[in-house]
């Protein structure tokens, strides 16, 4: 199949990215190719730039994304369904051809089901691989009586997503130090748990938007865990992250090294 470069290929996230990763994905990105950064190869680097910027502006759009992934799906199905180009068979060595018709098809079928498990391993493989781009610490051990230290890795755009708990259910955290809250996506509110309050706005990469605030019982992240935490539930979320913000990160100490967050209690 004939490969296709698309925005999300410039961004370097999937295509099911959620808009938080794309703008973070975009602003990691316009800093590493700054310039300032490459005094070799400043024209090339404000090409890269360019093609950063002109990404997120068509995936920071729903309008515009939807129009992307529908040219996408129309590009691969183009590439899709070619045929096998028939094998000719020696004049005059009828009885191999009649045996290779009678077992063709079988051979075929052999040969169709082995490069069907071949591709099934590679793309296994591969959507391992980008989980693991994207998500460093999704099998994440707290060793034996590290009660007070927890150490993240950093993933291929800048960020530090984190598996925790809210109120005993399982989440996937997104630690933001310009957050000042728990911000929650709605559509995991009611199976965390969590309450609506009263209402209020809350500033996203997509602008304002309506939230409601609600009280956490019980958040856990690594070997830490607060109690009766401040947070809202944001209808602006398609992700399936909280974003973890200052209202649980002022409690904790935190400081980079190598590509890696080590968070300690004060």
């Amino acid at each position: 199949m004939r490969r296709i470069r698309t925005h999300y290929d410039n961004l370097q996230v999937q295509e099911n990215a959620s808009p938080e990763v794309i703008h973070a994905a975009w602003s990691s990105l316009m800093r590493k190719w700054h310039p300032d950064n490459h005094p070799d190869q400043p024209q090339q680097a404000e090409h890269v730039r360019q093609l950063i910027d002109e990404a997120y502006q068509v995936l920071s759009d729903p309008r515009r994304r939807r129009d992307h992934d529908a040219w996408i799906r129309t590009q691969r199905t183009r590439f899709e369904g070619v045929e096998p180009t028939p094998v000719g068979v020696q004049a005059g060595v009828y009885a191999r051809a009649g045996s290779a018709r009678r077992s063709g098809p079988l051979r075929l079928t052999v040969i169709t089901l082995g490069w069907i498990v071949v591709f099934a391993l590679l793309w296994w493989v591969f959507d391992d691989y980008l989980e693991r781009r994207e998500f460093p610490n999704r099998n994440l051990a707290i060793a034996e009586g590290a009660s007070t230290e927890l150490v993240l890795r950093r993933n291929h755009v800048g960020q530090y997503l984190a598996p925790g708990t809210i109120n005993g259910g399982a989440v996937t955290f997104l630690l933001d130090t310009g957050a000042t809250q728990v911000s929650v996506p709605e559509h995991l509110a009611d199976d965390l748990g969590l309450r609506p309050g009263s209402r209020g706005r809350a500033l996203t990469a997509n602008g304002p938007v309506d939230i409601r605030h609600t009280r956490i019982r019980e958040l856990g992240l690594g070997p830490f865990v607060l109690r009766n935490v401040s947070g809202h539930i944001n209808p602006g979320m398609s992700s399936d992250q909280v974003l973890l913000g200052m209202s649980v990160l002022k409690y904790l100490d935190f400081a980079q090294q190598e590509g890696h967050l080590i968070l300690t209690l004060p």
